[in-house]
């Protein structure tokens, strides 16, 4: 309707215009009415100035709105251009500046909500662009770094040398601890930094979080269970030599008669017991022996050799491990890679003796299966990380039992030594990696390994 009026007041003007200009002529060469001509033609004159001025408004309107969206100026609402003859223009400019007012509420709005968020959340983030300039900083990251004004990058380092440094390498997607003393307080400062790009302008958000108190809490909890594991296993080995080296002790007392005591001064039901007593103390003290070298291969881990490993290639070498157990024992062998040229950065000797201990471990839980069945799965996230998944549809196990099966030494089983999975976690560990489970009684186990 508006484009409409709007031609058809320039297609009426024109053709005024040109029925007076045809009348002027008609007039001044057919008739003797020279001032008739003149008037004709000066109000030719006049719709055409009126009618350039009629498009001339339309176009300065438009240049102002243009300037006000420059300006980001959107006071004026042009009511009062509604009954004008720019009507179409009117319009438009009560659209746009409705829209335009409408997205500006709306975006203070969701700013002023996003600030809320950040002020509000325990976390410190702080924010730089590529010059180092801060863009952000939460009232959190102010009382962490007791700093009240932090204008560059480079002001961390008056906390800390080490956690600028880390900071300023941190690469998207990246995790770090940090130790950092700040007025005598120790603080273990858990860093995860993004990057993004606003408008063509490099930024990095950085969240640090002061994990010293979870993680004494999670350190205690641990070396409580480790103790109590050590006591269990220390006191089995040691109450029976106690006991069987007092019997023997109370035994050669009683019956030494000289300086040299002989064997034959015993009787034979003596002697039997004294030679059997023995061999149990030999048998737990290489049992204790056993338990220390075991815990040792805990605590010391050998240093990963990292190199780029086809996962297929992995694969092969662990099944063609388990191949004649598998067949012998009827378990189906699933596996699935994704894509099949998968690979990743690892220790290969290391992650496959991760492999073989949940395999094993496996192999263990479908021993009392029908029809039992052994998956491996290794696939790529959108996060750029490397999952591997062993699966089976085995016993499952119970929640309490899943809390504690990374704990050394923890096992259920009656000749197991519960080292495995928890010099498994630490290999992940070194590849800064995890581990987890997935269990339910009677439904299945899963592991995954993160990469």
């Amino acid at each position: 309707m508006h484009y409409t009026l709007f031609r058809l007041n320039i297609i009426f003007r024109i053709l005024l215009v040109i029925g007076l200009g045809y009348a002027m002529v008609y007039v001044l060469t057919q008739t003797h009415f020279w001032l008739v001509s003149f008037w004709l033609a000066l109000a030719a004159i006049v719709i055409t100035v009126e009618m350039l001025r009629y498009i001339e408004k339309s176009h300065r309107e438009l240049e102002d709105l243009v300037i006000a969206i420059r300006q980001g100026d959107f006071t004026n609402t042009y009511q009062q251009k509604a009954g004008r003859s720019g009507e179409l223009l009117a319009y438009a400019y009560h659209q746009l500046v409705f829209t335009y007012q409408r997205l500006r509420r709306e975006k203070e709005s969701n700013h002023q909500y996003l600030q809320n968020v950040i002020e509000h959340v325990s976390i410190a983030l702080l924010g730089f662009d590529q010059d180092g300039h801060t863009t952000l900083i939460n009232p959190a990251a102010h009382s962490l770094l007791q700093l009240p004004i932090i204008r560059q990058l480079s002001d961390i380092q008056v906390v800390d040398e080490a956690l600028y440094q880390h900071m300023q390498s941190l690469e998207a997607g990246q995790k770090v601890m940090v130790k950092v003393v700040r007025d005598g307080r120790l603080m273990q400062l858990a860093l995860q930094a993004s990057e993004f790009y606003l408008q063509g302008q490099y930024y990095k958000l950085i969240s640090l979080q002061d994990l010293r108190r979870e993680l004494e809490e999670q350190e205690l909890a641990s070396w409580q269970k480790l103790i109590r594991v050590l006591t269990h296993e220390i006191m089995n080995s040691v109450i029976p030599i106690a006991n069987l080296s007092g019997m023997v002790h109370q035994t050669l007392r009683q019956t030494q008669q000289n300086k040299r005591l002989e064997l034959t001064a015993l009787g034979e039901e003596d002697s039997h017991d004294l030679l059997q007593s023995l061999q149990v103390m030999e048998d737990r003290s290489r049992g204790l022996v056993n338990f220390v070298k075991a815990y040792r291969s805990v605590t010391q881990v050998a240093q990963p050799n990292f190199r780029e490993v086809r996962v297929e290639d992995l694969v092969k070498r662990v099944h063609a491990l388990f191949a004649p157990t598998l067949r012998e024992r009827g378990i189906t062998w699933q596996q699935q890679l994704t894509p099949t040229n998968l690979t990743f950065t690892v220790d290969l000797e290391l992650v496959e003796q991760v492999l073989i201990n949940l395999i094993k471990n496996s192999l263990e839980a479908l021993s009392e299966i029908n029809d039992p069945v052994l998956s491996l799965r290794a696939y790529r996230t959108e996060q750029n990380e490397v999952l591997v998944e062993v699966e089976d549809n085995g016993v499952g196990m119970e929640e309490e039992v899943m809390e504690q099966i990374f704990i050394p030494f923890y096992t259920t089983k009656t000749e197991g030594s519960g080292v495995g999975l928890s010099l498994s976690q630490q290999i992940m560990r070194l590849h800064q990696g995890g581990i987890a489970v997935r269990s339910e009684v009677g439904d299945g186990t899963t592991f995954t390994l993160q990469f």
